[in-house]
């Protein structure tokens, strides 16, 4: 970090040291994720906030800096909503917006006041042709944790494999 200290300020220096110890950053070195930051879109979302609704098209991955994140699924059969899970600092969700743009599958609410990171497909895409030591390092630690997610999600009921 030294390196980065006489460049940058503590803002910059906290939110590289923040991306360090993300999953999806795993492999890139230290002095290359301010390419990474460069590439991220800051927001706040207040409290009961709305990220995303299901439905929507995703066009991006969103880290959570700071509060948290409830991900919910509407049953309009039942017309209830059903938690899915709750999103802390550190972790990530919407990331099946950077493989294709499909509607998203839950709504994104923010629990509380929260910052969060977003990563837009496209700027994704500019890493991989720009930066590919970057590019393929975060391409392979994306399917690391969505093949993570895919197996705990089989190993809690089976699924159909459709042909």
């Amino acid at each position: 970090m030294s390196f980065l200290r006489v460049f940058y300020d503590e803002d910059v220096l906290k939110k590289i040291k923040f991306l360090k110890k993300i999953r999806l950053f795993e492999g890139i070195r230290e002095k290359h994720l301010i390419h990474v930051l460069e590439s991220l879109v800051e927001r706040t979302y207040l409290k009961s906030e709305t990220i995303f609704t299901q439905g929507d098209i995703g066009r991006a991955l969103y880290i959570v800096f700071s509060g948290r994140v409830h991900l919910s699924i509407f049953h309009p059969q039942t017309k209830t909503h059903k938690m899915l899970a709750e999103v802390h600092p550190g972790e990530i969700f919407g990331e099946m917006a950077l493989i294709e743009e499909m509607p998203r599958i839950a709504t994104a609410t923010a629990a509380e006041d929260t910052k969060v990171f977003m990563l837009f497909k496209p700027k994704l895409e500019n890493l991989l042709i720009s930066r590919p030591t970057i590019g393929v390092i975060l391409a392979l630690q994306l399917a690391k944790i969505m093949s993570s997610r895919l197996r705990e999600q089989i190993e809690e009921k089976p699924l159909s494999l459709k042909i």
